[in-house]
């Protein structure tokens, strides 16, 4: 028996909390999902509308109330689980640009020489500027061992064309890194069912960190219990979530991680951050537990229980609204950040310096891209005692490599090894601590924000 369903869209906005679980009907027939949606509906359907058939009802149902096959079913929890066919990046839109955001190790992609901050042109002579991320992501899906053609435009040098051939391969859900400063970056891609253990991992990682920087920007969601767990992973953070069913209201407990993410945090989020992601930013608002800096989220508060059917097809039914704990409501509402802005991670990590480094801050300097800048120092001093503590990085990422050389024992030539990125912001920063000729320690550290030129 064949029902019609709706688009699998899990990689766009229309993602979901959801739970499994498997009914006790023995067969994948129409009256046994008929009894499902009777008994277990968010909201008490009348008789007008169950006499009719699945398809028609589910049609009339929200939009995430849906019937897989057992085909889709299984390309549905491998695309949660980031087991997909394509080419292995992330996107975001910046303006009127597709951007690689994340290009992953070991993929076509980086195999084809595309790196992230790259401008996405074209896929398969699809311009793809006035795109969606989501509208994106499916051009670079496909079948396995398919290639096209995909156009970028570096930020550096000239627009190039590359042939990517898809493969079957295996995301993680997270991925984690050491901004300038010693800040922590976590970005969830998504809630699938090993984010919880990766985020443990992380967090051991990188347990020195002063700050954590989490980011759900553009993650649709996923498992309720995967976000209970990263929930977990707050101090003084107890509740995850209210779900109000036809019949109770539950109150979800956030499930206590081994590894906790200590304070400050900053909490990323953005109008494609749905679901899943708006549990964990409502709970870290209610609890004061993170800044949530960004856009205000997509607002998708209803839950789905994904229901495996004996012939291993799967009805994904809408059971339940979700509320933050202090019952605040999430459906087309959303989370609204703490602090509006158009780049979140940029601000946060400024924000994370200024907070956590009591130095003495120039006015934000605007320099070619090819600057060499001049240091001076106060003390005479040599290269080497001085050297390990400059530091030069793009806010939002990793700290630039440069040259360091001396003109005299108080003025230094700092080159950055390759020109830094216009239209981007960066900082320079020099720690206290290293000593003169004489073996005097210096007391005062000192930041000095960057802006490169168009």
């Amino acid at each position: 028996m064949k029902y019609r369903s709706k688009a699998i869209a899990l990689l766009a906005p229309l993602s979901l909390a959801l739970s499994i679980v498997t009914p006790t009907a023995q067969a994948a027939d129409e009256e046994a999902i008929k009894e499902i949606i009777k008994e277990k509906y968010v909201d008490e359907l009348d008789e007008e509308t169950l006499n009719q058939d699945v398809s028609t009802i589910l049609d009339g149902l929200d939009p995430y109330s849906t019937y897989f096959t057992k085909d889709e079913f299984q390309s549905f929890k491998d695309s949660l689980n980031q087991n997909m066919v394509g080419i292995g990046v992330s996107l975001s839109k910046e303006k009127d640009s597709i951007i690689l955001q994340k290009v992953f190790p070991e993929t076509p992609a980086s195999e084809a020489g595309l790196s992230a901050g790259d401008v996405l042109i074209s896929v398969d002579g699809t311009l793809v500027a006035d795109k969606s991320v989501s509208e994106t992501i499916e051009l670079l899906k496909g079948v396995t061992s398919s290639t096209f053609d995909v156009t970028v435009k570096p930020p550096e040098g000239q627009q190039k064309t590359v042939s990517v051939t898809r493969r079957n391969i295996q995301l993680p859900s997270i991925t984690s890194e050491r901004l300038g400063g010693n800040i922590g970056y976590v970005q969830l891609h998504t809630f699938a069912e090993d984010t919880g253990k990766e985020l443990q991992q992380a967090a051991s990682k990188y347990e020195d960190v002063e700050h954590w920087i989490i980011d759900v920007q553009n993650n649709p969601g996923g498992y309720v219990s995967a976000a209970r767990e990263v929930v977990g992973a707050f101090p003084n953070v107890p509740t995850a979530l209210i779900a109000e069913y036809r019949d109770a209201t539950i109150t979800y407990a956030a499930q206590k991680q081994d590894k906790q993410l200590t304070e400050p945090i900053s909490l990323l989020i953005n109008e494609n951050s749905a679901s899943a992601s708006e549990i964990v930013a409502g709970a870290l608002q209610d609890y004061d537990a993170a800044t949530l800096y960004g856009e205000t989220t997509y607002g998708k508060g209803l839950l789905q229980e994904l229901m495996v059917l004996p012939d291993e097809s799967a009805l994904k039914l809408t059971t339940a609204r979700f509320f933050t704990p202090q019952h605040n409501p999430i459906q087309s509402e959303g989370i609204t950040p703490d602090i509006q802005t158009e780049e979140p991670l940029t601000k946060a990590h400024l924000d994370a310096l200024n907070d956590q480094y009591s130095y003495k801050t120039f006015e934000e300097d605007t320099v070619p891209a090819s600057k060499t800048f001049e240091i001076n120092v106060s003390m005479a001093t040599s290269k080497k005692a001085i050297l390990d503590s400059i530091h030069l990085f793009e806010l939002g990422h990793k700290e630039v490599d440069f040259t360091l050389t001396s003109s005299d024992n108080d003025t230094f030539l700092l080159n950055p090894t390759k020109n830094l990125q216009t239209g981007k912001d960066y900082m320079l920063m020099i720690h206290p601590g290293w000593k003169s000729k004489n073996g005097v320690a210096s007391e005062k550290g000192v930041m000095q924000p960057i802006d490169i030129e168009a």
